[in-house]
């Protein structure tokens, strides 16, 4: 005789939830500023910072194509030139790079990849230098731990350096650059020349009077880590906040220059790479080495141009 089986309740069948026109956008908007931090070069754990400056290129660029920025040669168009120092004036590229590079395979968590090489941890660096390790959990909370971490930099830095058959020397453009901007100065007794960095005093005079180019700044601002604040100073100082520039290579030096009234922001993209990142960051110009300083062209129109 056959058993009867007890009958199998029956659960329930969730109701699929529904896309609305909303969900589909926003999902779009999403998968929109994932690919803009994918050109922005965002590595590591992505932080709060990755999505602003997304959304501010997603925001902002139509009304920055429709923007005019003069062109021409910097000294007939500013009066005050602010000159980033490591990755502009200074090539520290490699041994700066190679020590972030063991430093992180040192101290950072080793579940999360840091970039393969030299030139891709170049070209995705983000400064303030904390949070960049924080994308890497490497804590920095306190005086001690950044103290901690800044002796060991300098300690690899070093021997990276000593090491490296090409030391850290001046770009070889330069000499000439600045031998161009003295010229102009005859003629133009208001154009000023700077230096704002957040290396120490020591390592940027030294490097300079090295290059024997020391005399060609007529100021120097070291250990700056708010360059806005200082560009905002050399701004009021001198009374020229429409004819004043900042020069860098980072991200965090264009949106340091974008924070102040009136400045104008150049990026020194030393490759196509660096070129294609730094326009993401919508800085005036771009060029590829300081001798385009000569020939400023906008980005505005460049980008007015492509559509």
């Amino acid at each position: 005789m056959q058993m009867k089986q007890p009958d199998t309740p029956q659960m329930p069948v969730p109701e699929v939830a529904k896309l609305t026109q909303q969900d589909l956008e926003d999902r779009e908007d999403f998968q929109y500023l994932l690919s803009i931090m994918e050109k922005q070069r965002a590595v590591g754990i992505t932080q709060p910072l990755d999505y602003v400056d997304a959304m501010k290129y997603r925001d902002e660029l139509e009304a920055f194509k429709k923007r005019e920025a003069p062109e021409g040669s910097i000294v007939e168009l500013y009066d005050d030139i602010i000159f980033d120092f490591d990755g502009v004036l200074y090539d520290s590229t490699y041994p700066a790079y190679r020590t972030t590079e063991l430093l992180l395979e040192t101290v950072g968590d080793k579940n999360i990849p840091i970039p393969e090489t030299v030139e891709d941890l170049a070209n995705s660096f983000q400064a303030p230098f904390k949070d960049y390790y924080n994308r890497f959990r490497v804590k920095l909370d306190t005086v001690e731990q950044i103290h901690s971490l800044r002796e060991a930099y300098m300690r690899i830095y070093k021997q990276v350096n000593a090491e490296h058959h090409k030391p850290a020397e001046m770009y070889p453009e330069v000499k000439d650059v600045l031998d161009k901007i003295k010229e102009a100065k005859k003629n133009k007794p208001n154009l000023k020349v700077h230096i704002i960095s957040a290396g120490l005093e020591p390592h940027i005079k030294d490097a300079l009077i090295e290059a024997d180019i020391l005399g060609d700044f007529d100021e120097i601002h070291s250990d700056c880590h708010d360059k806005t604040e200082m560009i905002q100073a050399i701004r009021d100082k001198f009374g020229h906040p429409e004819r004043t520039i900042m020069i860098g290579d980072l991200p965090s030096d264009i949106k340091d220059g974008q924070l102040v009234d009136g400045v104008k922001t150049i990026a020194v993209a030393r490759g196509e790479v660096e070129r294609d990142r730094l326009s993401m960051y919508l800085p005036d110009y771009v060029v590829m080495d300081l001798n385009g300083l000569f020939d400023l062209k906008s980005l505005s129109k460049e980008l007015r141009e492509k559509q």
